[in-house]
């Protein structure tokens, strides 16, 4: 009878310390899965990233733009995560959601001299292809459409060439010039020679990769740490919007600036499509109240915002004076094509 109860004892110590071994794997996991949820947004994209330009024979003459710096992607993270999630659902490399920055600054507004259109620069017969409108309400401006247009675009061309990097060329130079480009030596030993390709061509593929590997290299710095892997913009029913935004606080919201999310002045447009709306979390990092990154203090600082005009002033003089490159004046002070004493030249943004 002892040996009995002594085995039944015996067995439940085993079964006890199976259980705590299970209690303790599920706590580990628990504390992993919070771990993971608290990681920073561009932490969570530098893990996920998969493109490099590895396959680019690179002539260092070849210069990248300093307006393509971690200014522009903190400025457009709501707008960088929001166009991830998309291009995740299609199991396409999360790289292409900063396509947008290169293409248009990230402004769904952008209209280039061939008239292209749009976060992405859809050329009206593009657009037309991938099912968007150029009528009247010209769909190349609406932020959700034209990003499922584009992923679905960028797709393709990755399908015609099986490789990234040609997509790209192809989606900014064409796609007949880079096949062209292809039977006259483009790709030598599995590498692409980038004097083949066009100047302009060959510097968004290098831009494309230079913006990757800022966050690639900068996930940490205290600049992008801050921001959380959460949703910055949700997607709602228009008829939805009053209550969404008072059941979410959102303090002022102005239009411009749900002007800016969406394209298109949603508060005016009778629709009841989806729309984009900032959520609880935005403001916590950005204004709801103009089209600016809500900088903080800690992190940059403006000494002085305006510059007047004096005689002999030239951008490369302003540029040296006041520590900031010519391509940031110009992108700063688009309306103005030459200098006159008198005018006030913007040296930073401001909220």
């Amino acid at each position: 009878m002892a040996l009995f109860w002594w085995q039944c004892i015996h067995q439940s110590l085993k079964w006890g310390l199976l259980f705590d071994k299970i209690f303790f794997l599920t706590l580990l996991l628990l504390i992993n899965s919070i771990q993971v949820h608290a990681d920073s947004f561009f932490e969570y994209f530098a893990s996920e990233q998969k493109l490099n330009s590895s396959h680019l024979r690179i002539n260092n003459k070849t210069k990248v733009s300093n307006f393509y710096n971690l200014d522009l992607i903190i400025s457009s993270t709501p707008s960088i995560k929001f166009y991830s999630e998309i291009i995740e659902k299609e199991n396409l490399p999360i790289d292409l959601a900063l396509i947008p920055l290169l293409e248009s600054g990230n402004n769904p507004l952008a209209r280039s001299k061939k008239n292209a259109l749009g976060l992405w620069q859809f050329l009206p017969s593009t657009a037309r292809e991938w099912g968007l409108s150029t009528n009247r309400i010209d769909s190349r401006t609406n932020v959700i459409e034209s990003t499922q247009a584009a992923i679905q675009y960028l797709s393709y061309l990755h399908g015609q060439f099986k490789n990234w990097d040609l997509a790209l060329a192809a989606y900014n130079w064409g796609i007949g010039s880079v096949k062209k480009a292809l039977k006259t030596g483009l790709i030598t030993n599995n590498k692409i020679n980038l004097h083949k390709l066009p100047l302009e061509t060959r510097k968004y593929l290098l831009s494309f990769h230079h913006l990757n590997s800022l966050i690639k290299n900068n996930y940490n710095n205290p600049k992008l740490s801050r921001f959380p892997n959460t949703k910055y913009l949700v997607r709602i029913k228009k008829i939805n919007i009053s209550n969404y935004i008072s059941s979410n606080k959102l303090k002022n919201i102005n239009g411009s600036v749900l002007m800016h999310i969406n394209g298109y002045d949603v508060l005016k447009m009778n629709t009841n499509k989806e729309i984009l709306i900032p959520s609880s979390e935005f403001q916590e990092y950005f204004s709801t109240q103009k089209i600016s990154y809500k900088k903080n203090s800690n992190i940059t600082s403006c000494p002085k915002k305006y510059h007047k005009v004096k005689y002999r002033d030239t951008l490369k003089k302003l540029a040296r004076e006041y520590k900031i490159t010519i391509d940031s004046l110009k992108q700063l002070n688009p309306q103005i094509s030459f200098l006159r004493p008198g005018m006030n030249i913007k040296l930073c943004v401001t909220n």
